[in-house]
């Protein structure tokens, strides 16, 4: 017999147990294997019949084993994934040459982040970082410094970002760094760009397009 709905964290538990038992078909599960302490496969049978309603915490470990959405799973409505800041700081520092400090961050959202997308790339990200040779790049390949260089700037709103981050203010840390990374974003589209104008790169045609704004605040 399917429960009462009385839980506003799910749509509906025989909805939720369609679509658990379809991740973890898709997954190449069985219930045992997708089943772990505190969640047996006679338990996880009972949330596909609908006959039980998983609580968020459980949904959470649930999807992460299964590389799905958890709002999906409980509502049949994917959000619409935000990079989570570890993701973000993850990228800048990368960019920036920081590898040490960009696995760290990669590693942590692969243990506490369920966003399929952000995983993936966080994944892919690790498996480049553990692979390549840590290399400088030429210094001929790097544009010219000072604060009309879009690296450069993106490097000091990412230092100002750890300093606010070591103060414990992460909302506006986290803002800094993805300033950041729109900057270094804007960096490399210039870099894949130039080399169709032409072989000439004067000053003037490097700084004609207006590169994103220092953050205000």
């Amino acid at each position: 017999m399917t429960a009462p709905h009385y839980h506003s964290h799910v749509d509906d538990p025989a909805a939720v147990g369609r679509r658990l038992k379809e991740a973890r078909l898709a997954a190449g599960f069985s219930q045992r294997q997708l089943s772990f302490p505190g969640c047996s496969a006679a338990y996880i049978s009972r949330l596909e019949a609908g006959d039980r309603v998983p609580s968020l915490q459980l949904l959470r470990k649930l999807a992460l084993k299964l590389n799905a959405d958890e709002e999906y799973l409980a509502t049949g409505v994917a959000r619409v994934e935000q990079a989570p800041p570890e993701l973000v700081e993850a990228e800048v520092a990368h960019r920036l040459g920081d590898h040490e400090f960009a696995k760290q961050r990669y590693e942590q959202v692969l243990e506490a982040t369920s966003a399929p997308g952000a995983r993936a790339q966080a994944a892919q990200a690790l498996g480049r970082l553990r692979g390549e040779t840590l290399a400088e790049a030429p210094a001929e390949a790097r544009p010219s410094g000072g604060l009309q260089d879009p690296t450069e700037r993106a490097r000091i709103l990412w230092e100002h970002s750890r300093a606010l981050a070591a103060r414990g203010e992460r909302e506006p840390a986290a803002r800094y760094a993805r300033d950041a990374l729109a900057l270094l974003e804007y960096a490399d589209d210039r870099t894949r760009a130039l080399p169709e104008v032409g072989a000439e790169r004067s000053a003037g045609a490097a700084g004609s397009s207006a590169a994103p704004a220092l953050h205000s605040d």
